[in-house]
């Protein structure tokens, strides 16, 4: 539990050392998605830190990090998780991120991709790419009548699939976004950034790269497939009967779907 101050704001991170003894392994990071915090990743940390040293970090806005006025673009994600990997002395990783961590995943690919060993992308979202008017009615509503009335709107499209027999998951995805600051939605630049559109420019990515994705979830698989076709190489798997917070939903198939990635990298020397 540690604190990287960049500029005059701080990043929340955990940094977990491998169990395993003397291991040569890159590190695991893992970026979390939209309103959601390294909690997200807390099985996944405690299973991968057996034979790898594993990073959680909290964007700015999110989770315990500081929430700074603006500077949450895409390209200010990238740049912070660059100045958190050199602090911590790591010249490369793999980087495995869900949702808006996915898309911080591939602007890392497009623009550092000699500190990434390999990219998996989790139900991932990506720069450019058109959420539809449910999600961006959201900003707007933000803009107009508030942040909470964002944040109870963004609850109700978020949970609506956990149901009764999946109380745990929407107990933690409930608590995440409850207690996310809204800085982002206040910031004066959302929605003014330079754009980026990253299905132009996934054909330019080298990095081993795995993409999953949930049958479920209908705003995000289709780019899961756009991505797929357009990134060299790349391997697509889809997870049936699984929504949008696929490490929680199916974290078995996840863990094994991707430590056998990671085992098939490391042992290419890639």
């Amino acid at each position: 539990m540690a604190y990287l101050t960049i500029g005059d704001y701080r990043l929340y991170y955990e940094d977990f050392p491998p169990r395993t003894a003397g291991t040569s392994k890159h590190p695991v990071v893992f970026l979390h998605g939209f309103t959601l915090d390294h909690r997200l990743w807390s099985g996944d940390a405690a299973h991968f830190s057996r034979s790898y040293r594993v990073l959680v970090l909290d964007s700015k806005g999110h989770g315990l990090s500081d929430t700074p006025p603006t500077g949450y673009s895409r390209d200010d994600r990238v740049e912070d998780l660059v100045s958190l990997v050199n602090n911590l002395g790591i010249n490369k990783a793999h980087i495995v991120g869900l949702s808006m961590g996915g898309s911080t995943a591939i602007g890392l690919a497009l623009k550092y991709s000699e500190r990434m060993a390999s990219m998996t992308l989790v139900s991932t979202g990506a720069a450019g790419f058109d959420v539809g008017p449910k999600i961006r009615g959201i900003d707007r509503l933000a803009r107009e009548k508030g942040i909470e009335s964002a944040r109870d709107k963004w609850l109700r499209v978020s949970l609506m699939w956990y149901k009764k027999d999946k109380k745990h998951i929407r107990d933690l995805v409930e608590k995440m976004i409850r207690e996310h600051s809204g800085a982002v939605w206040k910031d004066p630049m959302r929605g003014r950034y330079p754009r980026r559109y990253d299905l132009d420019d996934a054909h330019r990515i080298t990095v081993p790269t795995l993409i999953l994705a949930g049958r479920l979830d209908k705003i995000f698989l289709e780019l899961s497939r756009k991505l797929h076709e357009r990134i060299p190489g790349s391997r697509l798997s889809v997870f049936e009967s699984v929504g949008h917070v696929l490490n929680l939903e199916a974290p078995d198939r996840f863990r094994k779907q991707l430590e056998s990635f990671l085992e098939t990298v490391e042992a290419n020397g890639d």
